[in-house]
């Protein structure tokens, strides 16, 4: 599942951002804070919404979708920012990452699986 990928780069990104902060000292140590729990609870969404599409969640699709154009947005700003080679890669990575996703979430069985409507006998 590429939303449990994009969840563990995300999760790096924090404990990438934890380390500095607890390592190096931090000009801002309440704003690096918030951005650990914030990434972790990104994080954590992702696996969510990969676990709920994994049952039909309908909800989670779009939770997923938001979540890609994102992160084609933020991989543009790194491709485009005229900033290091790494920055560039990592931008490139994002954006195939995020419209590979985009696509399986468009793929007929996705769609099927999430739009169905469960009939209960009583």
């Amino acid at each position: 599942m590429l939303l449990v990928v994009e969840a563990v780069g995300v999760a790096a990104f924090a404990l990438a951002i934890l380390a500095e902060l607890v390592f190096r000292g931090s000009a801002a140590p309440g704003a690096s804070i918030f951005l650990v729990l914030a990434l972790g609870g990104a994080a954590w969404a992702l696996v969510a919404a990969g676990r709920a599409l994994s049952r039909g969640v309908r909800m989670a699709r779009g939770f997923a979708m938001t979540w890609q154009i994102f992160q084609i947005l933020v991989g543009l700003t790194g491709i485009l920012g005229g900033g290091a080679l790494w920055a560039v890669i990592g931008g490139w990575t994002v954006v195939l990452l995020a419209v590979a996703v985009v696509v399986l979430l468009m793929m007929p069985p996705v769609i099927d699986a999430t739009t169905r409507t469960s009939v209960h006998e009583d």
